[in-house]
């Protein structure tokens, strides 16, 4: 069956037929369980939508489920804790920030499609290390520490949350792949662009720039 063909009220009876007396959690989240139904068939058949369907519904319960819009949004709300500890760290240093996000986008990526996670990103290093060599391997070594802090913590919360909620983290990374449509980059930019309101003027300018460095580059 291909469920990207089935109309939203089809759609809608098959979340009522599986969740029960609990459908009313995909409430305003209706585009993004479609998104779900739509894609999954093209990412794991090993797991059916009617698996991940309540942990996915299970994940959403609460305070969250209005915040969740888009896969962004999905990322965003699992990571938050994780967003909040960089900007109150980094709060004055725009070039550690910038480098923590695209951290997070890429750990969590690799993290659902389970590839080996980057130790940083080699464009992104090509472009800041400018300047004197001293200058350079200052700059080097501090975002590599960056980048390891950082993605350690998106690990761990990626983890925490899967036991927090108990729910499969091999759910939870297909919900991922599902809503990035199988396609790594495509999670990853999703994930970029989330972060986009955290910055303004100049530096949101230069965030979306560097759009074009691809994952995992």
């Amino acid at each position: 069956m291909d469920r990207s063909k089935l109309s939203d009220t089809e759609k809608k009876k098959i979340i009522r037929e599986i969740l029960g007396e609990n459908h009313h959690a995909a409430g305003k989240n209706f585009p993004i369980f479609s998104a779900l139904m739509d894609n999954l068939g093209h990412v794991n058949d090993a797991l059916s939508f009617a698996e991940l369907l309540p942990s996915f519904s299970t994940f959403l319960s609460g305070s969250v489920a209005s915040a969740v819009v888009s896969t962004a949004s999905f990322a965003g709300v699992i990571l938050f804790p994780v967003a909040q500890l960089i900007n109150v760290i980094n709060a004055n240093q725009i070039g550690h920030r910038m480098y923590s996000y695209r951290c997070i986008a890429y750990t969590t990526t690799a993290w659902a499609f389970d590839r080996p996670v980057a130790s940083g990103s080699s464009r992104v290093l090509s472009n800041i290390s400018s300047g004197a060599i001293q200058k350079r391997q200052r700059a080097t070594t501090e975002y590599n520490n960056v980048w390891r802090e950082t993605s350690l913590s998106v690990l761990n919360k990626l983890n925490v949350v899967c036991e927090q909620k108990n729910i499969p983290k091999n759910h939870i990374k297909a919900i991922f792949r599902a809503l990035g449509e199988n396609n790594p980059d495509k999670l990853c930019a999703e994930i970029l662009v989330h972060f986009e309101k955290d910055f303004d003027g100049v530096t949101r300018h230069i965030w979306r720039r560097n759009y074009s460095i691809r994952f995992p580059q």
